[in-house]
């Protein structure tokens, strides 16, 4: 028997392996595969009882969906039969206006069905619900036009009370109109709500034409800023910048009254756009400085901004009232006369100021033949337009006066009397019927403005003469 060293025994011991009992190996395999049976069934009953919930969630959702469906689609049926009692008790408010408001509305349908106007097919375009919150696109048609309108519902239990459980019409729910979102085209930035994606989406590339395109006629000087265009869920509608921001610009989304279904930007929308940009652009132009409400310049800034916009809708194939006394301006001094008024155009400029800077002289030194070539008639209605203003307001800091002649002393007496006569302010304002511009031997430019107007049932005409003084018209007589 030989003597085993240290190192012998210990590398042995290393290579000696424990074993276990094959019988416990199998319980405790046993035991791990019952374990995870019992976790995945676990799991499925959860899984399955989870998609019991959703099912029944869903079912109730799709329940309801229908129901605000079939109860908007009855609400047309009775507009369309002219069913008043069963129209009335869809609608539900607290507040005697809105029941007053559906009433109404009810009366108008019938009008329009009645003048075989409007077509009611109870298509509804698109559902959405928030809880109890629901609301309803319908598309209608009248006059051969498809229209949508927006209609909103609350969800009402019984509660033990006499009003059935269902959807009623209720008061209009403005701030329900899909979630905020935002485009871009240019420098042009779109922001609106899910209702008027479509609005949007034609809008903002038409805004970023007629803003670049406006300062390309124009020929600004400087770049303005990006245009901010925001579609609100509003009213009254409105096409109007606000007061906080210079370069945003608040549209009314159509829907809140009744929108045309067959464009997604209507032409009608597209003028009043058009016209608030033409506005915007001109008076960017011109400094951004707003001229008197009563001055030349005021009326200089009106008309370019109304050949702008003429001369942009033209271009979409729309017509848009403009500026025949611009047309006429550049008829005779050629394409960049407009340019040239504009630049010129000052917050106090009168006339002459900017006439003569496209003329080349002073106005009063055009020929007689040369002033008649301009439209002058829309000046002269303004001008008297803006006379019965100025009497009719609480105080006009004596812009009165200064319309008038005040170096010709009947004429200063004549201004004078009209100022503090009641009766004179009252009169209807005349209609401009047509101008002659002549000049006498002093040299003195004369406008003869043939007027009419209605006058307790009669028909009256008179000539009111201005004269051509400080720069711009004075009135004579």
């Amino acid at each position: 028997m030989g003597i085993k060293l240290d190192w012998q025994v210990e590398y042995e011991q290393e290579h000696l392996y424990a074993t276990e009992d094959p019988g416990t190996r199998r319980k405790r395999r046993r035991a791990r595969v019952q374990l995870l049976f019992l976790i995945a069934l676990l799991v499925g009953v959860i899984a399955l009882g989870a998609w019991l919930v959703l099912w029944r969630i869903d079912m109730v959702a799709d329940h309801r969906r229908q129901d605000l469906i079939d109860t908007a689609q009855i609400e047309t049926t009775a507009l369309r039969l002219g069913d008043y009692a069963s129209f009335i008790t869809i609608q539900r408010s607290e507040d005697p206006n809105f029941m007053l408001e559906q009433s109404r509305e009810f009366e108008e349908y019938q009008e329009l069905k009645q003048a075989h106007r409007v077509e009611l097919p109870g298509t509804v375009v698109d559902v959405s619900i928030d809880g109890r919150t629901g609301r309803v696109v319908i598309e209608e048609i009248i006059d051969g036009v498809p229209y949508h309108v927006v209609w909103f519902y609350w969800y009402y239990d019984d509660n033990g009370s006499s009003n059935p459980t269902g959807w009623r019409r209720v008061p209009d729910n403005l701030a329900f109109w899909g979630d905020a979102a935002e485009t871009s085209t240019g420098d042009v930035r779109v922001t609106y709500h899910d209702l008027d994606a479509d609005l949007a989406e034609a809008l903002a590339p038409m805004a970023a034409l007629w803003w670049q395109r406006g300062c390309e006629v124009l020929q600004c000087t400087t770049v303005p800023d990006t245009l901010h265009i925001d579609i609100v869920a509003e009213k009254p509608t409105a096409v109007e910048w606000t007061t906080y921001d210079p370069w945003t610009l608040r549209v009314t989304s159509p829907l809140t009254g009744r929108s045309r279904a067959d464009v997604s930007f209507a032409p009608e929308l597209q003028l009043a756009v058009i016209e608030q940009i033409a506005g915007r652009l001109v008076r960017h132009a011109t400094g951004s400085v707003l001229p008197v409400a009563y001055s030349d310049a005021a009326w200089l800034h009106d008309e370019l901004a109304a050949w702008l916009g003429s001369t942009l809708a033209a271009e979409q194939g729309l017509a848009m009232p403009g500026s025949p006394f611009f047309d006429a301006l550049i008829r005779q001094y050629g394409p960049g006369a407009q340019a040239t008024a504009l630049h010129t155009l000052r917050a106090d400029s009168t006339l002459d100021t900017v006439l003569s800077g496209v003329t080349g002289v002073p106005l009063a030194m055009l020929s007689v033949d040369q002033s008649n070539d301009l439209a002058w008639n829309d000046f002269f209605r303004w001008r008297l337009t803006l006379e019965s203003r100025l009497l009719n307001q609480p105080d006009s800091g004596g812009a009165f006066l200064t319309l008038y002649d005040l170096e010709d002393q009947a004429s200063a007496n004549e201004a004078t009397l009209r100022l503090e006569s009641p009766a004179y302010a009252a009169r209807p304002v005349p209609q401009v019927i047509a101008v002659a511009i002549t000049r006498d031997d002093a040299t003195n430019t004369y406008a003869f403005v043939e007027t009419a107007r209605t006058e307790n049932g009669i028909d009256l005409t008179e000539t009111i003469v201005w004269r051509l003084a400080g720069g711009t018209w004075k009135r004579s007589n």
